[in-house]
């Protein structure tokens, strides 16, 4: 009996704890929203809509229409999106790499050449 209450509540503490993912919107449920009527009725959360912006499906498939107006309207209510400026850290990084290759395949060529 003391085994059944546990297991009991530790599935009632689950359905608690998940009960809040699955309930949260997707972003397709953003675009129906305001597909129906052209606003969007429901309330979500910040996270919510940067899903919607992040959703490659939606922004893929979706009406261009639609999809204007709501991306225009899901960043105005974030007060503007944020976005990460270039760094060149990726090109500095791979020039890097480069030139060690290159240095490493100079040294074995002169290398070879030496034993012979």
């Amino acid at each position: 009996m003391k085994r059944l209450a546990i297991f009991g509540g530790l599935v009632v503490l689950f359905t608690m704890v998940i009960s809040g993912v699955a309930l949260a919107a997707t972003p397709q449920d953003i675009y129906d929203d305001f597909a129906a009527d052209g606003r969007l009725d429901g309330t979500y959360t910040e996270a919510e809509f940067q899903a919607y912006l992040n959703d490659a499906t939606v922004h893929g498939y979706g009406d261009p229409g639609i999809i204007a107006g709501l991306d225009k309207k899901v960043i105005e209510i974030l007060g503007g999106r944020e976005t990460f400026p270039f760094t060149g850290f990726e090109v500095a990084f791979a020039s890097l790499a480069m030139l060690a290759l290159v240095g490493v395949g100079v040294g074995l060529r002169t290398r070879a050449g030496r034993a012979r």
